[in-house]
């Protein structure tokens, strides 16, 4: 083999290690349930932004080959998330125990830190998720009504201007609302693509905590999948989010992979 055909193999071979086939297909359809109001794509890396609304909407999922060096294609993700006011993040997902792959450690050695913790995808049979007790209040509606959004927190805060069109950004997408004493006390999103329902936005009232409606809400909206004949349900869970675990591993989602951010040395 010459010296032109080795540095072929081991580029190609950067570019196939960078995502787990199974995983990069999962993510693929994932994206169809979160989308960025703005997507570029940079080869088969997909390239999402959404003013800064979530780490789902606004960073580089690198699902294969970018058509170019990878180091190049690097610099590429810093510059268009730059020109946007956006902090640069690529996600990387893996399998539970997996050691970082080739485009982590080249992250790593520019000095890209990890933004915050792990995130673990579940997954479950949509039957089994809406076997679990319903409540008969829960209402559906297409889109969120304005005691939704306002109980609906993005790290704590009230929604942005983007948050809307995020929220609306699947093929397909019901929202759920659950009502004590007149008011909205909880509340979750459905969505619906590529053969698979998606579960977020599972909010409950903090003075309604610990009284099952978060279980409650999660199997009404998976009772909705069902209806359409959909038999899989996923959802993404911070991996320090111990009591959102706990509900969810009661209701019957197991792990499938994890997935974390990496940002750029001078980004805050």
């Amino acid at each position: 083999m010459t010296l032109k055909g080795f540095r072929r193999c081991v580029a190609r071979a950067d570019i196939d290690g960078m995502m787990d086939p199974d995983i990069a297909a999962f993510e693929r359809m994932a994206a169809r349930h979160w989308q960025g109001t703005e997507r570029a794509q940079l080869g088969d890396w997909l390239l999402r932004a959404a003013g800064g609304f979530t780490g789902r909407a606004n960073s580089a999922l690198p699902l294969g080959d970018p058509g170019i060096p990878v180091e190049r294609a690097i610099d590429e993700v810093e510059a268009w998330y730059t020109q946007r006011g956006l902090v640069p993040l690529i996600t990387l997902a893996m399998w539970p125990g997996a050691a970082p792959g080739p485009l982590e450690t080249r992250l790593i050695r520019r000095g890209w830190r990890l933004r915050s913790g792990p995130a673990m995808v579940m997954t479950a049979r949509t039957a089994l998720i809406a076997g679990h007790r319903q409540d008969p209040s829960l209402t559906i509606a297409c889109e969120p009504d304005a005691e939704w959004l306002a109980l609906y927190r993005f790290d704590g805060r009230q929604l942005p201007p983007a948050a809307l069109a995020v929220l609306l950004s699947a093929p397909s997408q019901l929202f759920a609302s659950l009502r004590r004493d007149g008011h909205t006390v909880a509340t979750g999103r459905l969505s619906l693509a590529g053969g698979w329902a998606a579960i977020t936005a599972i909010e409950v009232d903090p003075a309604w905590r610990r009284a099952g409606l978060g279980t409650a809400v999660t199997a009404g909206l998976a009772a909705q999948a069902a209806a359409r004949g959909v038999q899989d349900i996923f959802l993404q869970v911070e991996e320090d989010n111990t009591a959102a675990r706990a509900l969810y591993l009661r209701c019957g989602f197991k792990q499938r992979h994890r997935y974390h951010y990496r940002l750029p040395p001078a980004s805050k």
